[in-house]
């Protein structure tokens, strides 16, 4: 199964795509992942993100001021995909676009890709208020939750914001992360969910499972008993997806 399956079986269904990635444990492989499959079928692929992200050893960065003059614009676009962000916070480190700028990327294109939110590079996470949320005019979100997340302590070493994350959900340092508890986070109202509109059609994807297959087909599993939306687990690195039952 490609990536790309776990949202289009048909790759035409995928032409004016807006899809957001959101979570932790693997978002920015997926951006990139899902940028070069359907570049395959689109000439007009555009990856980008509403919060800060690192250099990219896999796709040239481009900046949003390169983007606005219509004739540059039109060869920037011959990239393909193409990666644009903001401006640089500093030499390893890029800011995101706002929600005017991806919509402006994503009338230009025929399908955008974007991440929504940092966790630095930690499974699972507590989001802030000023978090970006996924806008309205997106047209898919997915939820990324990494299978390293189960078992893991509210510590600090596999949760972002621990702080946060524990005064969140009234648990503390050493409260161990089950896969029940895990997916009330990624799928409540007062979790992942309050970044996603009501309208937005949600995918999960428990990345992982090539260094962690237990954990990640029994956290998919349980998304899957206790939530409507199509779950899909496997390993982002090395292609390999399955649909949980």
């Amino acid at each position: 199964m490609k990536i790309s399956n776990i949202l289009f079986q048909d790759v035409a269904d995928a032409e004016n795509a807006c899809i957001g990635i959101l979570g932790g444990g693997g978002k920015t492989a997926l951006l990139h992942r899902l940028g070069d499959e359907l570049s395959q079928s689109y000439s007009r692929v555009i990856l980008s993100s509403l919060t800060k992200a690192g250099i990219s050893s896999i796709h040239p960065v481009h900046l949003y001021h390169e983007f606005e003059p219509e004739a540059q614009r039109e060869q920037l676009l011959e990239n393909n995909p193409l990666y644009i962000m903001g401006e640089p916070e500093h030499a390893e480190k890029l800011l995101g676009v706002n929600e005017d700028q991806l919509q402006h990327l994503f009338e230009a294109s025929d399908l955008t890709i974007f991440e929504c939110d940092g966790a630095r590079k930690r499974p699972i996470k507590a989001h802030q208020p000023f978090d970006p949320n996924i806008p309205d005019y997106a047209t898919h979100a997915i939820i990324v939750v990494g299978a390293d997340a189960v078992g893991a302590r509210v510590d600090g070493k596999m949760v972002h914001r621990p702080e946060l994350f524990r005064e969140l959900w009234d648990v503390n340092a050493n409260f161990v992360l089950d896969p029940g508890f895990i997916t009330k986070v990624i799928t409540s109202q007062y979790g992942y969910m309050q970044k996603v509109p009501p309208d937005v059609p949600v995918t999960y994807f428990v990345n992982k499972a090539d260094t962690f297959p237990d954990e990640a087909r029994t956290l998919a599993k349980t998304i899957r008993r206790l939530s409507n939306a199509p779950v899909f687990y496997g390993s982002i690195e090395q292609g390999d997806i399955k649909q949980a039952p």
